[in-house]
C-alpha cells in the first residue's frame, strides 16, 4: 500500500486506510471504517438540524428562550425513548430493519446512551425486564441504515414509510412525529412514587419551572395529594429493585455488576458488594430476608418510606454500610466519598430506568455535535469524493493510535484528539466491547462529564506519550487540512500503520 513506501508526498496524500493497525503487540483490521464515520456525521448533522428546527418555532417557548425550548424538547425525547425501549416491539421483530428504526428524536437519545458504553451494557444485563432485553436487541446502532433515512441535502429526517410509522405508533401509542412545540396545556401520565396511582395531568411546562421538562419539577399527586419530584421517583425505583431482588428474580443494583477497572461482568463481586451495601438497609428494613411476589410492592414502599424518599439519605446509608466512619466525615467540607458508592447512589437520583440521566447525556453530547458542525464536517457533500476522505482516514488512524497508547499506558487518563472515530466505534456496542476487551483487557468508558482541568491535564500527558511513541505531534486541528499540513498528517498515518512491523 501507499504507506509502505515511507513518508507520502503531497500527491500521495492518503485517502485509504491501511490493511491493519497495531494495538499493543497485536494487529487488527480497522475497527471502524470511512463509511461508518460518514454515516455518523450525517446523523450528527441531522441532530443539529433538528435542534435548529425546534429553536426556530415561532410558537411556544422558542419565541422567547431558544435554549430552554431545546431542553424541553430533549426531556420529551427521553420520555419517548423510554416508552419505545420498554414496549414489546422486539417480540414482533427481533432484528433492526427499517421498520423498527424509531423517529430521529429517539435515535438522538439512543445515540447518547450508547456513548456511555459501560452504563448501557450493565443496564442491558442487570435485570430480566423487557427494558433490559430491548437494550440488548439495540446495542448495535445501524448507522448506515439510519443515515439512509436522512435527506442528504437538507439533513432532515425523510418521511417514514407507512409501515414504519404504523409500527412505531402501534407499539408505543405515540405519534411518530416528535413534538417541536410544547404548550402549557400539554400533559403526560406518571405514577406517583408514594401511592403508585396514575397521575394524568402532569404538565411538561408549568409556572415557577415546575413542569416535568423543567428544572424544578414538582407535582401534587392527584390521588394522595403529596407533591413528588424526580428524586422521589429515583429512590422509589431503587426500593422497587431491592424488593424485586428479594423475590428471587435476577437483579443487580446499578454500578455493581461490572468490574470498575475492566468493565467485565463479575457476578461474584457484585453479590459480595451488594451484601456489604445492604448492611444498613437490612437493619432498618430487613432487605436480606426473602419475600413472596405478592409482598413486593408493599415492601418497596416500606423501604422507600424508611429512606424518606431521599437521595441524600440513600447515599448516606450506602456509604455508611461500606465505611461506618463515613457518617462522621460526611458533614465535613470536601469530605472524601467512595467514588463507586457515590455512582450507585447517583444512578437512583433521577426518574427513568436508565442508570444515568439521559437528558443530561444528550445535552452534554450537544457540545460535540456543535464542534463537528463548526469545523464543517457535517456539511452535505463534505466527504462525498475519494480525494476529500483524508481527514476521516486520519481520524481513524489516530483513534487506533489512541488505543495503542491505552494498551501501553493502562493506568493513565488519556484523551483523544478527536472523538468521532471513538464514538463511531462505541455505537457498535457489542463489537466495541469485544474489541476493547481483546486488545486492552478492559472496556474504556467515555466520560463526558469530566472537569475541563482534568481533561486538559490528561490531554497534555497523552500528547507527550503520543509524541514519544509515534515521533509526530499528537495535536492537529480538526479542520480539513491545507497543503502545508498534509505532509505532517500523512506522516501521522504512515507512522501509525507501520509501527511494530518488522
Amino acid at each position: 500500500m501507499q504507506y509502505e513506501r515511507g513518508l507520502p508526498v503531497h500527491s500521495e496524500y492518503p485517502t485509504e486506510l491501511p490493511e491493519t493497525f497495531p494495538i499493543g503487540a497485536l494487529r487488527t483490521r480497522p475497527l471502524v471504517n470511512v463509511a461508518e464515520l460518514q454515516a455518523h456525521l450525517k446523523l450528527l448533522g441531522a441532530i443539529h438540524r433538528l435542534k435548529q428546527t425546534v429553536q426556530a418555532q415561532e410558537n411556544g417557548i422558542a419565541a422567547k428562550n431558544k435554549d430552554q425550548a431545546w431542553v424541553i424538547f430533549v426531556n420529551r425525547a427521553v420520555h419517548r425513548f423510554y416508552l419505545w425501549a420498554m414496549s414489546s416491539w422486539t417480540r414482533a421483530s427481533p432484528w433492526l430493519d427499517e421498520t423498527i428504526i424509531p423517529p430521529l428524536d429517539i435515535i438522538m437519545v439512543w445515540h447518547s446512551y450508547l456513548l456511555n458504553p459501560r452504563t448501557y451494557y450493565e443496564d442491558s444485563q442487570r435485570m430480566d425486564t423487557a427494558y433490559c432485553m430491548n437494550l440488548q436487541a439495540i446495542q448495535n446502532m445501524p448507522l448506515l441504515l439510519i443515515a439512509s433515512l436522512i435527506d442528504t441535502r437538507t439533513l432532515e429526517a425523510l418521511p417514514p414509510s407507512a409501515e414504519r410509522q404504523r409500527f412505531f405508533e402501534t407499539t408505543t401509542s405515540l405519534p411518530f412525529a416528535p413534538p417541536l412545540v410544547t404548550n402549557s396545556f400539554e400533559v403526560m401520565v406518571l405514577n406517583c412514587p408514594f401511592c403508585l396511582q396514575n397521575n394524568h395531568r402532569v404538565r411538561w411546562i408549568a409556572e415557577n419551572e415546575k413542569g416535568f421538562a423543567q428544572t424544578r419539577f414538582e407535582h401534587p399527586c392527584e390521588r394522595c395529594g403529596v407533591a413528588f419530584k424526580k428524586m422521589h421517583m429515583g429512590v422509589r425505583r431503587f426500593a422497587a429493585e431491592v424488593s424485586r431482588k428479594r423475590t428471587g428474580k435476577m437483579v443487580y443494583i446499578s454500578e455493581t455488576l461490572l468490574d470498575p477497572r475492566t468493565g467485565r461482568v463479575d457476578k461474584a463481586e457484585a453479590d459480595s458488594l451488594t451484601v456489604r451495601l445492604f448492611k444498613r438497609l437490612d437493619k432498618i428494613a430487613q432487605v436480606n430476608i426473602p419475600i413472596t411476589e405478592d409482598k413486593e410492592r408493599a415492601e418497596a414502599t416500606s423501604l422507600a418510606v424508611k429512606l424518606y424518599y431521599s437521595y441524600e439519605i440513600l447515599s448516606l446509608e450506602l456509604h455508611t454500610s461500606i465505611r461506618p466512619s463515613y457518617i462522621k466525615a460526611s458533614f465535613l467540607p470536601n469530605s472524601d466519598r467512595e467514588n463507586r458508592i457515590q455512582r450507585i447512589a447517583v444512578a437512583y437520583s433521577h426518574n427513568g430506568p436508565a442508570s444515568l440521566d439521559l437528558v443530561g447525556a444528550v445535552l452534554r453530547q450537544g457540545a460535540f455535535v456543535e464542534k463537528m458542525v463548526h469545523i464543517g464536517w457535517t456539511q452535505p457533500g463534505c466527504f462525498d469524493y475519494e480525494h476529500t476522505l483524508a481527514p476521516l482516514v486520519r481520524s481513524i488512524a489516530r483513534y487506533h493510535a489512541f488505543l495503542d497508547l491505552m494498551c501501553s499506558h493502562s493506568k493513565s487518563f488519556l484523551v483523544p484528539t478527536l472523538d468521532l472515530a471513538w464514538h463511531s466505534h462505541q455505537l457498535k456496542g457489542e463489537a466495541y466491547r469485544n474489541d476493547t476487551l481483546n486488545f486492552l483487557e478492559r472496556t474504556p468508558n467515555h466520560e463526558d462529564s469530566v472537569e475541563s482541568s482534568v481533561i486538559s491535564k490528561g490531554y497534555d500527558n497523552t500528547a507527550k506519550r503520543g509524541k514519544k511513541r509515534f515521533g509526530v505531534p499528537y495535536s492537529l486541528c480538526g479542520c480539513i487540512p491545507d497543503k502545508d499540513s498534509e505532509a505532517i498528517i500523512s506522516k501521522v498515518t504512515s507512522k501509525i500503520s507501520t509501527i511494530g512491523k518488522k
